[in-house]
C-alpha cells in the first residue's frame, strides 16, 4: 500500500503514528508539509524529536500549485491523507485538488473549538471571538464540498465525530482517532511513583501554557477553595506564560517553571494526578503522557482525551467552566482514598492501548477496509474510547 501525507506541520504526536502505519506492512509513505515548523509552538518549548525520521518534503512557496497538482498526479494510486485539513487555505485547495482528481482520501481531524478562545495565545479576543462565530458555517460548507468524495475522517475525539457528522458525513465514513506518542521506560528515570496514603495530602500536577484555554485560573480557585476547608490539596503547574498573572502563593499552588521537553511523562509520575481543566482542548496529550506514566487524571469535558477516562475508569470529568463542580470531584478523591489506587490500574491499563503501534493496526484496517470494515459490527470498534 502506498500512503501520501499532507500537512500543515508535522509533529512529534502525528509523526508516531504516520511510521507505525508505514511498519504495519512495510508501507511506502511520504509526507508533504506547508511548515518546517510551527513557529508559536516552537517558541513554547516544543521540540519535534521524531518528525525528521518521517523526512518530510517542503511544498514550495512559489509555484505550490503546480507542485502539489505533479505530486498528486505522480501518486494516482495512493491512498491521500489529510492531517489538520482546514488550518490554512493552501492546504484546503490541496484537498479539493486532490478529490478533484479522484484520489482515495481520509482527514485526520481535531473538532473546531466551539468557544472563543485563542489556540495558542490570550491575545486577538475580537478576532478569536469572530472566528467561533464563523466555523460553523465554514465547517458546513467544507461538508458540502467533500462529503460525497472523502473515503472516511479519524476524527479526533467524540466531539469532532458529533461534528463531521452535522456537517454531512455519514456515520460510518467517521472513525474516532486520537494522537499517540510512545510510553517511556522510567525505570532509570530518576522519579519514583508517589505513595498514596491517608496521611498525605493529593498531590497534584498541571502542565501546559498558561493561557486562558487551559483553565489553569479555574483549577487555581478550586484547589484554594477545597484546602480552605480543612482537606489537604497541593499543585504545581508548569509551562511556558506570564506566571504573574495568576495566584501562585507557592505553598498550596507553585509555579514550577518549565519541563525539559520530552520528560513529561517522568515528571508526572510523582504526583497522584494530572489535572488538565481546560476550557477546550481538540485532544490535550498530556492526558496520553500521564497515563502511560500509570497517573490518573482529573480534565474538563471539553478536552478531547476525556472520553479515555470513561472508557478504562482511569480518572474523573467534570463540566467545563464549573468549578464547583471540580470542588465537589477532587472533595470526593480525599475522602474515598480507595478511588485513587483504583483509577491507577486503569491508567496503566488506557496508558497501554494509547501505544502508536495500535493506532497504526487501527488506521491500516481501515484504510484497507474503508466503508466495509464500518458495515460489519464491532469489526472497527475504538479502542480507546464511546462515542
Amino acid at each position: 500500500m502506498k500512503v501520501v501525507g499532507w500537512f500543515p506541520v508535522l509533529t512529534d504526536h502525528q509523526s508516531y503514528t504516520l511510521e507505525a502505519l508505514q511498519e504495519v506492512e512495510q508501507c511506502d509513505l511520504k509526507v508533504y508539509v506547508a511548515n518546517s515548523v510551527h513557529v508559536e509552538r516552537q517558541s513554547q518549548g516544543w521540540v519535534n524529536q521524531h518528525v525528521s525520521l518521517l523526512s518530510p518534503e517542503l511544498i514550495p512557496q512559489k509555484r505550490w500549485v503546480k507542485f502539489v497538482i505533479q505530486r498528486l498526479r505522480e501518486n494516482q494510486d495512493a491512498v491521500h491523507l489529510f492531517g489538520s485539513p482546514f488550518e490554512q487555505m493552501k492546504m484546503i485547495v490541496v484537498l479539493l485538488l486532490a478529490l478533484a482528481l479522484g484520489h482515495r482520501v481520509f482527514l485526520i481531524s481535531e473538532p473546531y473549538a466551539p468557544v472563543a478562545v485563542g489556540y495558542q495565545n490570550d491575545r486577538l479576543k475580537l478576532v478569536n471571538w469572530c472566528k467561533s462565530k464563523l466555523r460553523p458555517p465554514l465547517y458546513r460548507l467544507y461538508g458540502y464540498l467533500i462529503r460525497y468524495r472523502i473515503e472516511g475522517v479519524f476524527a479526533i475525539s467524540c466531539l469532532a465525530v458529533d461534528q463531521y457528522q452535522v456537517i454531512g458525513i455519514p456515520r460510518n465514513k467517521i472513525f474516532p482517532f486520537g494522537y499517540f506518542i510512545p510510553s517511556q521506560n522510567l525505570a532509570n528515570s530518576g522519579y519514583f511513583p508517589t505513595e498514596n496514603s491517608e496521611s498525605k495530602k493529593l498531590k497534584l500536577i498541571f502542565i501546559g501554557n498558561l493561557i486562558s484555554r487551559k483553565g489553569l485560573d479555574l483549577l487555581i480557585t478550586a484547589v484554594k477553595e477545597v484546602n480552605s476547608k480543612g482537606l489537604s490539596l497541593s499543585l504545581d503547574v508548569y509551562g511556558p506564560g506570564d506566571s504573574n498573572i495568576y495566584d501562585f502563593d507557592q505553598s498550596v499552588v507553585r509555579y514550577s517553571g518549565l519541563i525539559p521537553f520530552g520528560d513529561s511523562q517522568a515528571v508526572i509520575l510523582k504526583y497522584d494526578m494530572l489535572v488538565l481543566p481546560s476550557r477546550y482542548d481538540g485532544w490535550g496529550v498530556v492526558v496520553n503522557e500521564a497515563l502511560m506514566a500509570g497517573v490518573p487524571v482529573i480534565c474538563s469535558n471539553q478536552v478531547g482525551a476525556s472520553g479515555v477516562l470513561d472508557k478504562w475508569q482511569c480518572g474523573i470529568t467534570f463540566i467545563s467552566e464549573d468549578v464547583s463542580d471540580l470542588v465537589d470531584k477532587l472533595k470526593k478523591l480525599l475522602i474515598h482514598t480507595e478511588l485513587l489506587n483504583s483509577m491507577r490500574i486503569g491508567a496503566r491499563k488506557a496508558g497501554a492501548s494509547l501505544e502508536p503501534k495500535i493506532a497504526g493496526h487501527y488506521m491500516n484496517n481501515i484504510i484497507r477496509q474503508g466503508v466495509e470494515l464500518a458495515e460489519i459490527p464491532n469489526k472497527y470498534e475504538c479502542p480507546w474510547y464511546d462515542c
